[in-house]
């Protein structure tokens, strides 16, 4: 786990959060990048969740769609064999 973490805080990243929080003011600059991320991250956030519940919406659109359909084969099925049967 303290790879993991060393890893990521020599990694490139890490290297220049350190740089920004050695120069003066760089703690303004590592807050306003990370709040920009965060932002942006919210941003894909609620746009992924308004796709999604697009698509579950029309997923049961279409599934609503679908027993609507068979019932109604299923209906006309059932009202032609009565008329078949009639005939006999």
């Amino acid at each position: 786990m303290f790879e993991k973490i060393w890893e990521a805080f020599t990694g490139r990243w890490g290297l220049a959060a350190l740089v920004l929080l050695a120069i003066p003011d760089g703690r303004k600059a590592l807050k306003s990048v990370a709040k920009e991320a965060i932002r942006a991250g919210l941003i894909v956030s609620d746009s992924t969740k308004d796709l999604i519940a697009e698509v579950k919406e029309e997923a049961s659109d279409m599934v609503a769609e679908v027993k609507a359909e068979r019932k109604q084969n299923n209906s006309d099925k059932h009202a032609s064999e009565k008329h078949v049967s009639h005939k006999s």
